[in-house]
């Protein structure tokens, strides 16, 4: 192994102890409370670590988007036609890591997760959007049509963790895509 090889896996690990950090620590303070000295005592890594990775507690909390972004879309199934597949796992995702998302979601000094989870989705539905539409990701019906899913996931997300509503993810899954389908067509009928 060349020492290139073993600092790179050295460099990966102490990425992936400050990524592993964040959601604990977020559950117990929220986001925006959180300092970066928090983060670097629960990574139990240097400052100078911290900085040779991120710039900023955003920059982890987006590389940390970036990760649920990309397992997402591993986890989306193959079948075609089933209209936001990576949701399931989202759902599934929210669930089991309701602690963090209540302190999140609850919380209206919290902006910065909910800005980056609705950028991320804003992609993931324009993505599906726009394949659905032959790849045309400049027609504005598919800006108007991307921003009611996620406004209708936003407000399904934040009823069902917010309200101690004793459902399944497949059950919210189910009322998203009963509130959000209907309303597609419509959308996407907008003209340019």
């Amino acid at each position: 192994m060349t020492a290139d090889a073993s600092l790179d896996r050295r460099a990966a690990r102490s990425r992936d102890l400050l990524l592993n950090a964040l959601p604990g620590l977020m559950a117990e303070r929220g986001f925006e409370r959180l300092t970066t000295q928090n983060i670097i005592d629960r990574a139990g890594v240097g400052r100078a670590t911290f900085y040779a990775h991120f710039e900023n507690k955003e920059e982890l909390l987006a590389a940390s988007v970036g990760r649920l972004r990309a397992w997402l879309e591993a986890m989306r199934p193959p079948t075609p036609g089933q209209p936001f597949a990576f949701m399931p796992p989202l759902f599934d995702h929210l669930d089991s890591h309701r602690a963090i998302y209540r302190t999140t979601f609850e919380r209206e000094s919290e902006v910065t997760v909910e800005r980056l989870i609705r950028a991320m989705l804003r992609e993931l539905v324009r993505d599906e959007l726009a394949a659905q539409r032959g790849g045309r990701r400049d027609d504005a019906a598919i800006d108007l049509a991307t921003q009611f899913v996620v406004s209708t996931f936003w407000s399904v997300t934040v009823w069902w963790l917010g309200g101690g509503i004793d459902r399944t993810p497949a059950q919210v899954n189910a009322i998203f895509l009963r509130l959000a389908q209907p309303g597609l067509e419509p959308a996407l009928a907008t003209p340019a």
